[in-house]
Order: C-alpha cells, then structure tokens, then sequence
C-alpha cells in the first residue's frame, strides 16, 4: 500500500532517481518514510537525531522520560503559589480594617504625645500597619509572586537555527572522520535504526572509556565496514523482528506501558503522564496479580520481553521466559523473537534445543540441592523435613558419586535408573520418575543442542514452554528447575554484572519455592530481576505467599481479585489522616399555640386539616438547623473494596520501587491509552 499523504507538488522527477531506503517523510512529519523505489510506503520512522537528542526529563520513577522538558514553560513564569501563603495573605488583608479602627484611638493618643502633625501620625500609623500585616501574611512574597506571574510579556528574539547535532562526535574527535561519515549515510536514508545507534555509540563510548580515544581504530575500521550492522546480536537483527507493541525510548531503557488516569487519587507527579518502566525498578522485582482475562500477558509480559529484548540486541540485558501454557509468547506471537527456544511439545530435530539437567551448577553438592528443590514438592521441607533431608543427601550421595568416577553429570535416564536402584527414600523415586516421560528424556538427553543456563552471562533471549497439558506435574519441576538455576547463575560471584538479568514467569504461583524466594533478594544486588504474574495470591504455597509479596519491590493488581489479594494489596500501600466533613441540618415547625411538629407529618384529619387548624389559631414559624463538624480520619490510600470495585476494565493500580530505596504511591495507570 502507498501514499502520497502531504507530499509537496513537483516532487515527481527528483523521485526517479531516488533508491529505495529511508527519507524525511514527505509530510513535513518528524519522521522518516520508507521509499520502495517507485512510491512512499506506510512504513515510518521517528527521525534518529531528533530522538537522540530530545528532551528528557528522568526526575521520578515510572514517569516516561522522553519527550519531557526539564521546564515547561519556556517564559519563566513561575507555578501555583503555595496555598499556606495565600491563606496568611488573606487573613491579614481581612484583619487590616478592624485592626485599623481598633487601635486608631491609642495609636493616635501616642503619636500625638510625641508631637507629630495630623498628616504624619496618619502615615506613621498606616505605615506601622502595612508592615506588621503584610509581615505576617508574607505580602512581598505575594507581590513578587504576582509581577513574575502576570508580567508584559517581553518582545521574542529572532530564533536562530540551532546546528545539527552530531551524533559521532567521540569519532570525529578521534580523528576517525569516515567511520563518521559512513554513519551520517546510514543516518540520512534511514538505515541506521535506534537499536543501531544504541549498541554502535555504546561500544564507541566504552572503548573510548576503557582503553582511550586513541585506540578506538579497530572499532572505527568495523565500523566503516559494516557500517550500523557493526558488532550485532549474535542473531543478526537490527530491530525487533515483530512490530513493536509499546513506544520504547532506548537512550533511557524505558518501555510505556500506558497513561496514569486523570484523578485526584494518583500522585501529582503522575497524573496524565506516560507510565514507563526500565531495568531500574525491574531490579526489585516485580509482582502482577488479576484474574484471568484482566491483561497480564498484554499488558506487562509482553512490553517487559520487548524491552528485555531490545536490551539485548543492544549488548545490555538476556531475558529468560517461562510459557506454562506453550502459546502465550510462541512463534506465533513472537515470530523470531528467541535466540532459544526450549518445547518439550515440538517435534525434536537438529535444530531443536534442549535442557541441561545440571546448567548452572558449580559441583555435585550444587547441582543436588537445586535439582531436589525441583523434584521435591514446595512445602516438602515444612511438613516432612526429615524425609526432604533424607531425599536430599540421597540424591547428592549418587549425583557426586557418579560424577567422582565417569567426570560428568549423569544424563537423566541414567539418573533416574540411579535413584530407582539406589535410593532408600520412596519420595524421591516416586517423583524422580514423574520425568520419565518420552518427550523429557529427549528434551533433557536427545536433543544434539543444549542450553544452559549459565549462558545468560550474555545477551540472549530464551523461551521454555511447559508439556502442562500432556505432564503437568512434569512441567512444574521443569520450571522449578529452570527457575532455580536462574536464581543460582545470577547468584554466582563470577556473574558477568553489567548484563541486566531478567526472568519472567506467567502463572507463577505453582512454581515458587524457598530458594527463589531468597532469589528475589539476591538478584537486586546482581543486576538481575524477577517478574512473578499471577492469577492470585492463593496459588503460592501459603507458607511463602507473604515473603513473595514483601520480597518484590513492584506490585501491579488488576480488577476483580479476591478479596484476600485485594486485603494484601491495600495493607502494603497503607493508610492515610484525611479530613472528613459531617455536615447535619434539621427543620422544626412550631405554632403560636405552643404546639411544635414535624413538618409532613399527617395529623388526624390528614395534611389539609392540619394547615386550617393552624390558620385558625395562630401563626406558625420554621427553624433551620445547621451543624458543620470537621475531625481527622485514618482511610486506606486504596481500600479492598476500592480495589475490587473502582479500578476499571484496561486499567491497574501500580506501585515502583528503585534499588536505592525510592518508592512510589500507588497509580492508576490506563493500559489503553
């Protein structure tokens, strides 16, 4: 599909020679249009320079950066004055007349004692005034507050065109002006796309840093080379391979996930702002609960992985996906998405990757104690620990012995064959060979290619999807497994730190236990984070429900929990004094005659009887009451039943949390919008 939307007349014959690529959009847009080589296209682009050098205001956590100046207003007019001093400016300009008249008389004895004239005491007077009011009620303040406010507007200077940014200029600096250069090409057609400039000017900055401006040749040779496609993802994209689903801004890592609601409920510093987030608070973890069908899966899983996954293509983050049900984030819908792509339910083959039973472990003692916290059910070790002690040596006792005499880990058959045979603790057998299913064997022991998990040491985007529908108790010990060799590749002290870590979970709740509960405290340290999405709180094991909630940093909850979740939720966020206003008003209807009624009470002749009677033996007079009572009252921020009842359908009640202690209120942000 074309179009020719906006394009300026006479523009036909320049179009001819014009090769396909990217061009400043016909419109007059800020954007770039894509030119298939015979017509515009509908595919855009934000203009690279434009973006990169944008304003940005990074001043609150969850606020979306880009496209904020750090003044709104370019005249200098100052904001709203504090209420305080309006209120002390008011009282003292109602007080100046009484206190004028009440002490004219003695102000005036004493003046006159003193032996001025009529004129001079009244200006001495008034002056004494003036500056004892205006004093108090801070009218300085108020002047000047006023003039700043409400000034002429001074005539505007003739705008003078600002030169154009160069994005290179570490490059030109270095004396490396045809890496540069190669670069403004790409830039001018539109080639060189936000993920490009990212990664290059990361790498450029970071040599330069490291090593110094001199010795950045190799990289300028690369990029002179390859030009944008210098130093790409191992996977050789450039972007996305999917259109994007939320607005990314690269240069802050932030990802907008909607629009904080127009309430008075919300914070200031949020209202009707974009709501974003970054890796920042993703380092303290990150906790969703709604019911089914509330948006879980659109509205966070799927922005987080995007931004996980430009992270990635940019050399800074690996991102880890369970998919319990097999379909929420496969092929198709998210066509080329993974680096790694682990399903137990497809076909094996020689592209096909498979599981490292023991990734991540660092000896036989390691690899035991993560493997039966896996096969182990999660509350084993709170309702029989000596047996989940038992189950435990017993497994490192043939897992170190094996791999003392043959120099590796046993595969699983092998292992399975181990336990069966040597093994003294009915449990572990009976859910060891929960895994000897077909499709496990092969996954874990067939496949030619394996990924382990200590390979998120790198940039890498990784999907396990669970056999739940054929195996489900199987599927829950592979991604307990999965989960807790997460937790101990971050937690490793030769972790590569300056790759983010990040692991999401859907449908969390049947597959948390201890180890990565303790998890969601080690990886705020690790530059790693965990994202739990949960239809309740209930599906947590119950012993470790309430340290999941304390031990993540972000909460997000959607309309129509449960009651419970929704009690956990309003507890967390707190309470608050507000004031509450009774107001209470009554009549009193009272007759010459000493009778006193209600008004519309019926007598007994009825309403018209009554009025006759009255008119007969005297007037009738009304009293109004009115009472205004005002105290202090402790409420919710968010109550449960404000939960349940006033979030609406696309919307969620989130709160942030920063690794250095920075906490938000809690905000309704619009999903939608």
């Amino acid at each position: 599909m074309t179009v020719e939307d906006g394009a300026p007349a006479g523009t036909s014959a320049r179009r001819q020679g014009m090769r396909e690529g990217w061009y400043p959009c016909p419109s007059g847009q800020p954007q770039l249009r894509h030119w298939s080589g015979t017509a515009w296209t509908e595919q855009t682009r934000p203009d690279l320079v434009r973006w990169v050098h944008g304003d940005r205001m990074l001043d609150v956590p969850g606020v979306f950066a880009f496209g904020r100046g750090s003044d709104e207003d370019d005249s200098g007019r100052p904001g709203p004055l504090e209420p305080h001093i309006w209120r002390r400016a008011r009282l003292a300009l109602i007080l100046f007349v009484p206190i004028y008249l009440g002490l004219l008389l003695p102000f005036g004895l004493l003046l006159s004692d003193i032996g001025l004239s009529s004129a001079a005491e009244q200006f001495v007077y008034l002056l004494i005034l003036v500056l004892g009011l205006g004093t108090y009620g801070r009218w300085h303040i108020v002047v000047r507050w006023l003039w700043l406010r409400y000034r002429p507007e001074p005539p505007k200077p003739v705008p003078v065109p600002k030169p154009r940014p160069d994005l290179w200029a570490d490059l030109r600096e270095a004396g490396f002006t045809d890496a540069a250069r190669r670069l403004d090409e790409e830039v001018a057609t539109g080639e060189l796309t936000d993920v490009d400039y990212v990664r290059v000017a990361r790498v450029v900055q970071s040599t330069a840093r490291r090593n110094g401006a001199s010795n950045l040749a190799p990289i300028a040779v690369a990029i002179q080379e390859e030009g944008g496609g210098a130093f790409l993802h191992s996977s050789g994209q450039r972007d996305l391979p999917m259109p994007r689903l939320v607005q990314h801004d690269l240069v802050t890592g932030q990802a907008q996930l909607g629009v904080a609601a127009e309430t008075d409920r919300n914070p200031a510093t949020h209202q009707k702002e974009r709501f974003a987030l970054d890796t920042e608070v993703l380092r303290t973890s990150m906790l969703v609960v709604g019911p089914p069908g509330a948006g879980k899966t659109r509205s966070f899983a799927r922005p987080i992985i995007e931004l996980l996954g430009l992270q990635t293509l940019v050399g800074l983050a690996s991102v880890v996906v369970i998919d319990p049900t097999g379909s929420a984030f496969d092929e198709r819908q998210l066509p080329g998405f993974f680096d790694v792509d682990i399903d137990p339910n497809a076909e094996s083959g020689p592209s096909s990757w498979g599981f490292d039973l023991f990734g991540g472990a660092s000896g036989p003692e390691e690899a035991a104690d993560r493997l039966a916290g896996a096969v182990l059910p999660p509350d084993s070790a709170v309702r029989d620990p000596a047996v989940d002690s038992a189950a435990r040596n017993a497994l490192y006792s043939i897992i170190a012995e094996f791999h003392e005499r043959n120099g590796r880990y046993p595969l699983l058959r092998e292992l399975i064959d181990l336990v069966l045979t040597q093994s003294p603790v009915p449990l572990l057998n009976e859910r060891l060979r929960l895994l000897d299913r077909p499709q496990l064997i092969d996954l874990f022991d067939g496949r030619p290619r394996k990924f382990s998990m200590r390979e998120i040491d790198r940039p890498l985007r990784v999907r396990i999807a669970l056999p739940e529908g054929s195996s489900p108790q199987a599927a829950r010990i592979l991604a307990r497994l999965a989960i807790a060799q997460f937790v101990q590749v971050v937690a490793a002290p030769e972790a590569n730190r300056e790759v983010f870590k990040g692991l999401i979970v859907d449908e969390a709740g049947r597959f948390v236990d201890e180890y990565v509960v303790e998890g969601l405290q080690r990886a705020r340290a690790a530059n790693a984070g965990i994202v739990l999405l949960a239809q309740s709180l209930s599906q947590f094991p119950e012993h470790l429900r309430s340290a999941v909630f304390t031990g993540t940093g972000c909460k997000a909850v959607f309309a129509g929990v449960e009651p419970a979740d929704a009690r956990y939720f309003a507890d967390y966020w707190g309470t608050s004094w507000s004031a509450e206003t009774t107001v209470t008003t009554g009549t009193a209807t009272t007759t010459t005659t000493g009778h006193s009624s209600t008004p519309g009470s019926p007598g007994r002749f009825g309403r018209g009887e009554k009025s006759v009677v009255q008119a007969l033996t005297g007037s009738t007079s009304t009293q109004y009451q009115r009472s205004v009572a005002t105290r202090a009252v402790e409420r919710y921020v968010w109550s449960p039943s404000d939960i349940i009842n006033e979030v609406p359908v696309g919307h969620a009640l989130i709160s942030l949390a920063t690794p250095d202690g920075i906490r938000t209120p809690p905000v309704l942000v619009n999903l939608r919008a």
